[in-house]
């Protein structure tokens, strides 16, 4: 059913992208389908020439308690550089995880943490469902809330990028059992394709996405047989 699903809903531009479409920012999009939505744009505003705009390619997506609880974007290129770490300033970012194997940074101006997960392939999945709930344990390590959002990039910032927005989300809701009952993968994914263009690009991520988030239901099943036990 979840395959079928998958399918179901495609990538559209459901909602206006202007700013994004305009000429002096076209060419600060890595692809040219993947741009975010004006509603959920990250806005720069910390401008330190002439040459700065309030313009990336970067889209808030609402977590459990937060409605700016990660950041997902594009992987930076070599024109935009300088406005990711504009961007990663002013929201006061702090946790930065990386969902691909290329990327180039400036040079440090603040303490960071940056988890680089290099195993996950383009429009793939990895192999393994237990390195990815390490990446993201190790993530809620750093950072346990969503007073701040946690940046969170692949090549585009959609595909690797919503998979692991969504497993998180999903975690935090069993941490502080909050699982509604008409809980649903696929309207959880749809819901953040409104504020982020293909969010879990492919058949395979989503998928992915719904083994994982078996798993984490799983142990939580498991954990309220063991009273003592915590749920990891």
């Amino acid at each position: 059913i979840h395959g079928k699903q998958s399918t179901k809903y495609r990538a559209e531009r459901t909602y206006p992208t202007i700013v994004a479409d305009k000429q002096d920012n076209v060419k600060k999009n890595r692809y040219k389908d993947i741009v975010p939505f004006d509603h959920s744009r990250v806005k720069l505003s910390l401008i330190t020439s002439k040459h700065d705009a309030d313009y990336i390619n970067a889209s808030f997506i609402k977590g459990v308690l937060g409605s700016r609880a990660y950041i997902a974007t594009q992987g930076p290129l070599p024109n935009t550089v300088l406005d990711f770490w504009r961007m990663l300033w002013e929201y006061n970012v702090q946790v930065i995880v990386m969902a691909c194997r290329e990327f180039e940074m400036g040079r440090v101006s603040r303490t960071l943490k940056q988890l680089h997960y290099v195993n996950w392939p383009d429009h793939g999945v990895p192999d393994s469902i237990p390195a990815i709930l390490e990446l993201l344990q190790d993530m809620r390590i750093y950072q346990d809330h969503d007073e701040i959002p946690i940046c969170i990039h692949c090549s585009a910032g959609c595909g690797r990028t919503g998979a692991l927005c969504a497993i998180d989300y999903t975690w935090n809701l069993l941490k502080r059992q909050m699982i509604p009952e008409n809980f649903s993968i696929f309207e959880l994914v749809k819901d953040m394709r409104t504020q982020r263009p293909s969010v879990v690009q492919t058949k395979e991520q989503y998928e992915l996405v719904y083994r994982t988030i078996k798993l984490l239901f799983e142990r939580y099943l498991e954990a309220m047989d063991e009273p003592k036990r915590e749920v990891r």
